[in-house]
């Protein structure tokens, strides 16, 4: 979560911004995390033939999190800003190809290592824990790259964060090769490009899954990369307010994070997501109000209820996926989503950096009130995220076991 944290949003925004980049490359680039989702598939090929998984994910998330700390020294070994952009955006693919490859084994990891009956509680104390610590990291690495900016040497506090990342990188690898790893499931017939793509589209039931994935990296990613960029070059935010926000958010969610689990443990997964995925629609959405004037009243306000959406969003579609696909080539069930999904959040994205070039000189007001391009997005995604939960609503009534066998979880 912290490597996470100091290589996106304002960081990266901020970074990519020193190096010469605009607001449509910003975007773009936020977004690749989603793009390489669709290599998820090929993950398949390798972890549903072995048992052993641990060795292997623990070295390429060593490798993947040191690279994006690796990217802070880019100006180091370039000067013009081409160059530049073409490392960063090549580098930031690579480190999210190796990123996407791991997830679903990873996934299944922590899945195996919690009963389904505690899953709700677990998950949510994990997230807790990690988002007191991005809470510590966030704003203490925005204090220092405001310092630097101050002084005149903005690249120093971006140096600083690359040396925090790698040494994040070689805890979090200590971390995760001392974890248990038991045994997983191994699918009993091998696996093909073929089924990968179609076993997991015939599922009738986990159809549905894919659709509410479709749905949610579309309304997510139409405007979630240009939030940051709104921050940073619009409403032109200092980094130590963006992360005193971020706190805001990551305290709610640190303190709600344990409701949302008892919530979908006592009543179920398809309640939690619908209501924190409704949440994050009305908080996407009141971004339309947030401009020059109004933004000391409204950028707090969605933050909080960005922190409360997030706190249930995080351990809900993360668990709804695993009450839909089988226990037995499960990893291929997750990779196909993924990737489907990943694939329509980047066009999303794509689509969204259309809209602002096509409005990018597009004002008006309403009552004194003004709008602008990256507004009219951000109502937009609220909208689509509002048609997902209530998709999500649907679900119990499409919910038939009786369709393929029930997932052992």
């Amino acid at each position: 979560m912290g490597i996470f944290a100091l290589t996106s949003g304002a960081f990266l925004v901020g970074f990519a911004n020193y190096m010469g980049a605009n607001d449509e490359f910003n975007g773009i680039i936020a977004a690749i995390p989603v793009l390489a989702g669709v290599v998820q598939i090929l993950s398949s090929f390798v972890f549903e033939k072995i048992e052993q998984r641990k060795f292997l994910i623990s070295i390429l998330c060593l490798f993947f999190r040191s690279m994006l700390g690796l990217i802070m020294f880019i100006p180091l070994i370039a000067t013009d800003a081409t160059t530049r952009l073409l490392l960063l955006g090549g580098g930031y693919g690579v480190a999210y190809l190796i990123a996407s490859f791991i997830i679903p084994p990873a996934s299944n990891w922590i899945v195996d290592l919690t009963p389904e009956y505690i899953r709700g509680k677990y998950l949510a104390q994990k997230d807790a824990y990690s988002l007191a610590f991005l809470t510590i990291i966030t704003i203490l690495m925005g204090r220092v790259l405001d310092i630097f900016r101050q002084n005149g040497n903005e690249y120093g506090g971006f140096v600083v964060i690359g040396i925090v990342v790698f040494l994040l990188a070689i805890i979090n690898f200590y971390c995760l090769s001392s974890a248990k790893e038991p045994i997983p499931v191994k699918n009993g017939t091998p696996v093909r490009l073929k089924d990968v793509l179609l076993i997991p589209l015939k599922n009738i039931r986990f159809r549905k899954i894919i659709v509410l994935f479709i749905l949610w990296n579309a309304g997510l990613q139409v405007a979630g990369p240009f939030f940051a960029v709104y921050m940073v070059t619009g409403l032109k935010i200092s980094y130590t307010y963006i992360m005193a926000m971020g706190v805001i958010s990551s305290v709610i969610r640190v303190i709600l994070a344990p409701y949302w689990g008892k919530l979908a443990d006592q009543k179920s997964w398809f309640f939690s997501t619908k209501a924190s995925v409704g949440i994050l629609a009305i908080t996407h959405f009141m971004w339309f109000f947030v401009n020059s004037r109004t933004a000391w009243l409204m950028i707090p306000v969605v933050h909080i209820l960005g922190g409360i959406a997030w706190a249930g969003i995080n351990i809900s579609l993360f668990n709804i996926q695993f009450v839909f696909a089988p226990r037995e080539g499960r990893t291929m069930y997750l990779a196909s989503n993924a990737a489907v999904g990943g694939l329509v959040g980047f066009v999303s994205t794509l689509a969204g950096s259309a809209i602002l070039r096509i409005l990018e000189e597009y004002r008006f007001s309403i009552v004194a009130f003004s709008v602008s391009n990256m507004q009219i997005i951000f109502a937009l995604s609220g909208l689509v995220l509002g048609a997902c939960s209530l998709f999500v609503h649907l679900l119990p009534k499409l919910n038939d076991p009786s369709q393929v066998d029930s997932p052992i979880i």
